[in-house]
């Protein structure tokens, strides 16, 4: 009976110390796993930071030869921008670039800026579809890159807090979602504003927009040394009171219309005027109104003269004289007494005083086959003589 007691009392230690045994077991094993669960998912963390850093530097890789692409047409359009004659050539520049730079774009805009007017207007476009441009003065876009000298980036127009679609022609007539806009600029001087657009939203990336501000500085530098440049030329050729062209090159431009018109065989009219009085003007009122009625004729010859080639010049102290390309004899007259009686019926006031002028002018029509440029100047110069012969404020005809 003692040892039926014993055995089972070893029975039960035997027992609970393998449960013991199998507690501590299971906790190991639950230890184990856990590390091990542990290190997997570090493993997994580095495999996926692995696979993601594989995956940008295999869209780094792609965009490589597009960046490259980039890059050396930059490098191409400056060297042309550099040798760019006039305004339109670096316009045609500046859009052929970007055409070829952004092949997902379906329409480039190049609005200039009148600071005058203080409004854009369309100068170009290239349309990849048949449709109309109505946003002539540019719209909310344009204008905020116009007031702020910074570029505009917009993947969808739709979900862009900053502006209402609905008001965006591009967006409501011709359904474009994405846009890049950029001003073109030169430091603080902005000269216009240029814009690329997309049906498709999200096509235009961040380095899409840099490359566009790129092309339009270099537009804008050399937009701005050409304005210098022709500055500079109207310095040279251009009446510093009355803006109106110098006699050297008034005798240029009809050189070159007496050659024109020999293959072309077509008239053309001279018409050559002078103040009346005007030294008694100066000497009544002194030489600030003589500079205010030089300012005056000039204004009324710029106003009914000037277009179709036509050059309107001071010859001289208070001599003007014009170059009417292409007319007839009617026309010649026509103009002549316009000019003669609008300047009758004009004045400038002056202290309250109304002070009233006339001109004397002289006028003939000649074709190619006559004489040279300085004797049909001369020719016109005795007609208006002989208009002040004949009593001033006429006009003495021949042709």
């Amino acid at each position: 009976m003692v040892m039926g007691k014993l055995e089972f009392g070893h029975l039960v230690l035997l027992g609970f110390a393998s449960g013991i045994v199998l507690f501590i077991f299971y906790k190991m094993r639950l230890r184990v796993l856990g590390n091990l669960h542990g290190k997997l998912n570090g493993v997994e963390s580095e495999i996926n930071l692995l696979q993601e850093n594989i995956r940008q530097e295999k869209e780094s890789l792609s965009t490589l030869p597009l960046e490259y692409k980039q890059m050396s047409s930059l490098f191409q359009i400056s060297q042309k921008l550099i040798e760019a004659v006039d305004d339109e050539d670096i316009v045609k520049l500046v859009l052929s670039a970007l055409e070829e730079l952004f092949p997902q774009a379906e329409s480039f805009i190049f609005f200039e800026f009148d600071k005058e007017k203080d409004t854009l207007n369309i100068v170009n476009s290239i349309k990849k579809y048949d449709f109309y441009i109505k946003e002539k003065k540019g719209n909310l876009l344009d204008r905020w890159v116009l007031k702020h000298n910074i570029s505009l980036s917009i993947e969808d127009i739709t979900n862009d807090f900053r502006f209402d679609y609905n008001k965006i022609s591009a967006y409501s007539s011709r359904a474009m979602n994405s846009f890049i806009v950029s001003p073109l600029s030169a430091g603080n001087k902005i000269l216009g504003v240029v814009r690329i657009e997309s049906r498709k939203p999200s096509v235009f990336s961040l380095n899409d927009s840099r490359v566009l501000r790129s092309i339009c500085d270099l537009g804008a530098i050399v937009f701005e040394k050409m304005l210098i440049f022709k500055k500079l030329e109207g310095l040279a050729t251009q009446d510093s009171l009355t803006s109106l062209f110098l006699k050297d090159y008034f005798f240029e431009r009809l050189k070159e219309e007496i050659k024109r018109m020999k293959i072309k065989k077509i008239e053309a009219g001279i018409i050559m005027l002078d103040i009346d009085g005007f030294k008694s003007i100066n000497d009544t009122h002194g030489h600030i109104v003589g500079d205010l009625v030089l300012k005056k004729i000039s204004t009324i010859l710029i106003k009914l003269a000037t277009g179709g080639g036509n050059v309107v010049s001071r010859f001289g102290g208070e001599e003007f004289i014009i170059l009417i390309v292409g007319c007839n004899k009617q026309y010649i007259l026509t103009i002549s007494e316009k000019i003669r009686k609008t300047i009758e019926d004009s004045g400038i006031s002056f202290r309250r005083n109304r002070i009233k002028f006339t001109v004397s002018l002289g006028a003939l029509l000649f074709s190619g086959t006559d004489t040279e440029a300085i004797e049909l100047v001369r020719q016109s110069d005795k007609l208006m003589y002989k208009a002040k012969k004949m009593g001033k404020n006429q006009v003495c005809f021949s042709g």
